[in-house]
């Protein structure tokens, strides 16, 4: 019997275990990734692409394109396509990323022989009807135009063409007026190019049996889309200012980020940085928190992440505070960073940190979708599959010592971007 006046017993995680996925390589070198449980009588499938914003010849066509296959195929229009995933109470959707985009449909298990017709139909047959186009182009508009009305937004959107260059594919958001010139011809150019089978990988998680699996491969066996042979260049960061302001003179708060450029995932110290991101301004209690938040009061809240992508990683800072404390913000950032470099990070704290991160990536990959998430990155990366492995190992290891003397390499003070966009304190 439970015996409630004692405590758990606490242990020690030494690794985890991740289902790794079953390969079948299709006919049309498309390669399906099955991981299956029978916890839920649920799927996932993600059709994933080359096809993100690093591979787009102008800002902007990567995202309609993506948009643009459920406007109209040819056998469904977009009004059927989205009738008929409701009436399955299914979700079919487009993510457009800067690498790849992907194209994802939650479905009951049951369900997958009555929408597999209809989603291959969409990623193989889009027609791009003109009027949809211009619907779609104007709504587009629209939303970017509410967009740049927000800081956070700006900021953001300043601060990765300090760190990149003005028309690096990563350069999050969009100018003013990027979408307007955009033709219908260009993203159907786009899509012949980009949409290829011979790079496509599809991740099916969830209920799968050996019938469905069968109806699977012979499905997707079936989509025939061959890329027009074009060359990608891979553009490098441009030199640039360090900082940046956006006047915002009607808005009484101001958005402040900060950062640079870091090592991509696979690099032998990525996993020891992302300790020393969660010590900074990682979670709730750390440091940024404690001292801008409940000692200043400066702001509601603050963090900092890396970002990984394919090609590079992007580390960043960032907060919204009243605007005439924009500077004083900055400045008490910065300290944390500089203590950071100088002192050693105390054993209680690093050992808090440290707890925390192994119990939150334990949370993280409950359920079979997250453990195919971290599945994916893998793949999509190109990293060891001992990758998180790796990670928890390093987390339980790195010291004190590692963490000041990356700190001194990676985020030297006078390598940091910052932009602001609001208004200017008096």
């Amino acid at each position: 019997m439970l015996d409630r006046t004692k405590a758990p017993e606490i242990h020690e995680i030494e690794a985890v275990t991740l289902q790794i996925a079953e390969v079948s390589h299709l006919s049309n070198g498309a390669r399906l990734h099955y991981i299956k449980s029978e916890t839920q009588p649920v799927i996932r499938l993600d059709f994933v692409f080359k096809a993100g914003k690093w591979y787009e010849d102008q800002a902007g066509v990567a995202d309609l394109t993506g948009k643009m296959l459920f406007e109209g195929s040819k056998n469904y229009t977009a009004k059927q396509i989205a009738e008929k995933v409701a009436y399955y109470g299914a979700s079919f959707e487009n993510n457009h990323g800067y690498d790849r985009s992907e194209f994802t449909l939650y479905c009951l298990s049951k369900y997958v022989p009555e929408l597999m017709p209809l989603v291959l139909d969409v990623l193989q047959n889009p027609v791009f009807p003109t009027e949809e186009f211009e619907l779609l182009r104007k709504r587009n508009q629209q939303n970017l135009k509410v967009q740049r009305q927000k800081n956070n937004y700006l900021a953001t959107h300043s601060f990765t063409k300090l760190v990149y260059g003005e028309k690096h594919p990563y350069v999050f958001g969009l100018d003013e007026n990027a979408l307007d010139t955009i033709a219908r011809e260009e993203l159907e150019s786009f899509y012949k190019s980009r949409y290829s089978t011979d790079q496509l990988e599809v991740f099916a998680c969830g209920a799968i049996d050996e019938e469905l699996e069968k109806l699977l491969e012979k499905e997707i066996s079936t989509l025939q889309l061959t890329k027009a042979v074009s060359s990608i260049t891979s553009p490098a960061p441009e030199a640039n200012k360090s900082e940046d302001f956006v006047l915002m003179p009607e808005s009484l708060q101001s958005s402040i980020r900060l950062g640079k450029q870091f090592p991509i995932i696979g690099h032998e110290d990525y996993h020891k940085l992302v300790v020393l991101n969660e010590i900074l301004g990682g979670y709730f209690g750390s440091r940024l928190m404690r001292n801008i938040r409940e000692d200043k009061g400066y702001t509601y809240g603050i963090y900092s992440a890396i970002s990984p992508k394919e090609h590079d990683s992007l580390f960043f800072i960032g907060t919204d505070v009243n605007y005439q404390v924009t500077y004083k913000t900055i400045e008490e950032i910065r300290k944390e960073v500089k203590l950071l470099q100088e002192e050693l990070v105390p054993e209680e704290e690093l050992q808090t940190v440290k707890s925390y991160m192994l119990g939150k990536f334990l949370n993280d990959i409950a359920t079979i979708f997250e453990q195919c998430d971290r599945y994916k990155r893998i793949v999509l990366h190109k990293l060891p599959y001992e990758h998180y492995n790796n990670y928890i190992s390093t987390i339980r290891g790195v010291t004190a010592e590692e963490l000041r003397d990356l700190a001194n390499q990676y985020i030297a003070l006078d390598g940091l971007k910052t932009a602001i966009a609001g208004k200017k304190p008096d």
